[in-house]
């Protein structure tokens, strides 16, 4: 996807555009009206006092939940930001990790963390899960959410101008016959993500990402370096690139396509079969978080309906809020696009998990693709 980004994302993080930026462009109404519409009475959390460090992706919570919470326990939480999980993965196994309480690591890297000793098991006596959409818990990446708690989400799909492209995209099939069209070939942006490049090729051949051999992987790769010629860009993408015609077929998450398609409603998104991939942004805690009282606290107000549907608002995806389209606005612009579309199949969905026996081949195998198109 691209969102902040990851070697990329677990997974399409990046060095793009920013969730913020993307905002900017839909013209998002401040979430307090919203909120105070859709959940009289407000959040309640218990006044506590005390230390929260949090390391996050940037602009990750809202000024305004946060200033609550802020009001309604006494604390300031102090948030570090990091833009990627190779990151939060490096800083977490050192003595520099030791001090923070929470962090927001991706679905893709969970179990590497959690088979590392970098993350403890979350106490689920303490928080109230009732809230959450049960499609995104116990997750192959976490089964029975031990080590996390979906945060958001997002999904892997394609946007594209109709117009230029001259056929309907279904599959990822589709996607690679329509980049090598004239008109469309040159025009085309790539992730820089080795599993999301290579996980078409491997979708469409019916394997498995996360089970993937060495030479299934080298094999996808070589289609996507015969492909790659078409590439324009790897980087992380710029709705108004789409919205100009400068990109015109392009991998990306809901949320860059959401803005886009604001910019030229002409363009369409889909997520492509047989299989894309679902992100997740988890709250988890470090193995050796010093606050533990004060961690489980701002957990349980994040977790409060109403602060969620104020976080969706405000990074435009998705929190893992139960039943959350029907609580969004009625006048959302594009709301369906928040959730990848309105007949996304999550059964189609499926998570990356970063795996020390293939994920290095993976980015070897990238840095080939990259290098066949130029850049």
């Amino acid at each position: 996807m691209t969102r902040h980004l990851l070697l990329p994302n677990g997974s399409l993080r990046g060095a793009g555009f920013s969730r913020r930026s993307v905002l900017g462009l839909l013209g998002a109404a401040p979430a307090a009206l919203a909120v105070a519409s859709a959940f009289p009475g407000g959040a309640s959390a218990e006044t506590t006092g005390g230390t929260l460090n949090v390391f996050s992706w940037p602009n990750y919570f809202s000024n305004e939940s946060l200033a609550n919470y802020t009001r309604k326990s006494g604390v300031t939480p102090n948030i570090t930001s990091y833009d990627s999980n190779e990151t939060l993965f490096a800083k977490l196994n050192s003595p520099a990790g030791a001090d923070f309480d929470l962090v927001i690591p991706s679905s893709s890297w969970i179990k590497q963390m959690a088979d590392k000793g970098l993350l403890q098991e979350i106490d689920h006596n303490r928080l109230n899960f009732a809230s959450l959409d049960p499609a995104l818990l116990d997750r192959d990446y976490d089964p029975g959410n031990k080590y996390s708690i979906p945060k958001d989400w997002g999904v892997l799909g394609v946007v594209y101008d109709p117009e230029a492209v001259g056929a309907e995209i279904k599959t990822w099939q589709d996607f690679l016959d329509a980049g090598a069209k004239p008109g469309v070939s040159g025009k085309v942006r790539l992730s820089d993500s080795g599993w999301e490049t290579i996980g078409m090729s491997l979708w469409t051949h019916g394997k498995d990402w996360n089970k993937a051999t060495e030479a299934e992987i080298r094999a996808a790769g070589e289609e996507i370096k015969a492909f790659a010629k078409h590439v324009k860009t790897f980087s992380g993408l710029d709705p108004n690139q789409l919205a100009n015609g400068s990109i015109v077929l392009a991998q990306t998450n809901q949320g860059t396509a959401r803005a886009a398609i604001g910019l030229n409603p002409k363009l369409k998104f889909v997520v492509p079969g047989p299989m894309s991939e679902l992100w997740v942004d988890n709250y988890a805690i470090p193995a050796k978080a010093p606050n533990l009282d004060q961690v489980y606290d701002f957990l349980s107000y994040q977790l409060e309906p109403e602060v969620q549907l104020s976080e969706t608002q405000y990074i435009g995806f998705p929190a893992a809020l139960a039943g959350l389209r029907e609580k969004l606005p009625a006048d959302t612009k594009n709301a369906d696009l928040i959730f990848g579309g309105k007949d996304l199949d999550f059964s189609k969905l499926t998570s990356f998990v970063v795996d020390p026996a293939t994920v290095g081949v993976y980015l070897e195998v990238q840095a080939e693709i990259q290098a066949a198109a130029g850049g």
